[in-house]
């Protein structure tokens, strides 16, 4: 819980990022992550932009369309030709046949066939049959492999500006109180606010580099939120969810960056999780540099860390993002002051018997690779049968 005490006097960027990472953490918890693991770079322009790669996948499905494969068919159409370059093994998964791929033509392959101790077989090359690249094999004495590069992705996330302002009457000022002092009690207010102005906008924004104009006709740009830029791992309970359901999605969150993770959840969503584990040990422990404490949950594919958010509530109070920390980034502005969260003070009109002051925050969330990252909607409860 926020101190007001903590809001007298001065108060510099340092002091409003510890109160955040420490006494705002449980109504904050993203933002109050990213500061406390100081996932922090500086933005560079208005659009943020930053390259992503992913080790390319090593599955493919057959797509024989009209024709009928069998055991002698070495002429084989898959959905993605990429997943192999000539030379590489692969293995049928519908009957552990190995093959080795002698060329490549877009989608096409040619293929030799049943290398290893199982035979070809008419069903290893059924329709829509998953096919796993398990690796090259080049002859003796051959002449260089083909090229395999990497590819990269571009993404980008636009900038946003936060402001909330304070004032207080010259008359308020120079009262004495018997409870709070009245300027520290309205900064710790505006405080607590431009906090979830934020998070908000890193759970739900909508990116946008031209969303409108205010009323003084000043263009405005958002920041796209976890919520619209995580589009891959996606998972749609739409009702009460089962164990064999939250594998699945456990599975898609953990199919590629860190073994651990933290799942920002309403609380339907934690409670279905916590009735489904009930017989398993969880163990509550403090997160480093960050004041919470967090329940873990060890699924058969990496550790989640349960997060109650309450940002999550009515219409999203069954849903969760699953966020990898160690790919996200708070981007700032960083010059003339910068876009670190800051208090800008006597911003009154010259004259006026008050005092009036201003937060300030200007910065995007850099979301690394979407794939990373994973969400669920629509939990109302447990599948206990």
């Amino acid at each position: 819980m926020v101190n007001t005490s903590n809001f007298k006097g001065a108060i510099t960027r340092d002091v409003l990022q510890k109160v955040i990472v420490v006494q705002a953490a449980a109504s904050t918890p993203l933002l109050a992550m990213l500061l406390g693991n100081n996932r922090i770079l500086d933005a560079k322009s208005q659009k943020v932009e930053w390259y992503t790669t992913e080790a390319g996948s090593r599955r493919t499905q057959i797509n024989n369309g009209p024709d009928d494969y069998d055991e002698n068919t070495t002429s084989i159409v898959v959905d993605d030709g990429t997943v192999a370059l000539p030379n590489d093994q692969i293995i049928f998964e519908a009957t552990g046949e190995i093959g080795i791929v002698t060329a490549v033509s877009g989608n096409t392959w040619t293929v030799i066939r049943g290398i290893g101790s199982v035979s070809a077989a008419g069903g290893s090359v059924a329709d829509d049959e998953y096919i796993m690249n398990i690796g090259n094999a080049s002859g003796e004495g051959a002449d260089a492999p083909a090229d395999s590069e990497a590819s990269k992705t571009a993404e980008h996330n636009w900038l946003q500006t936060f402001r909330r302002s304070i004032q207080v009457s010259g008359r308020q000022n120079r009262i004495e109180t018997l409870t709070e002092d009245e300027l520290a009690f309205q900064r710790a207010q505006a405080f607590e606010l431009i906090n979830h102005d934020q998070e908000h906008a890193m759970l739900f924004g909508a990116r946008n580099g031209n969303a409108g104009n205010d009323a003084d006709g000043n263009k405005i740009t958002t920041m796209g939120g976890l919520r619209e830029m995580v589009t891959t791992n996606v998972s749609n309970i739409n009702g009460t969810m089962s164990q064999t359901e939250f594998d699945a999605f456990a599975e898609s969150a953990f199919d590629s960056g860190s073994t651990e993770k933290d799942l920002y959840a309403g609380s339907k969503l934690i409670q279905a999780i916590t009735d489904l584990h009930r017989d398993q040990r969880r163990i509550t422990e403090p997160v480093a540099n960050v004041g919470l404490r967090v329940v873990n949950i060890e699924t058969p594919f990496g550790k989640l860390r349960l997060h109650h958010h309450p940002l999550f509530r009515g219409a999203f109070n069954g849903d969760g993002i699953v966020a990898d920390v160690n790919d996200l980034k708070l981007r700032p502005t960083a010059k003339n002051g910068g876009g670190r969260l800051q208090l800008k003070k006597d911003t009154q009109d010259k004259g006026k018997d008050a005092t009036r002051e201003e937060y300030f925050a200007e910065h995007t969330l850099d979301f690394g690779a979407e794939q990373k990252h994973a969400q669920i909607r629509g939990v109302t409860g447990a599948d206990l049968t």
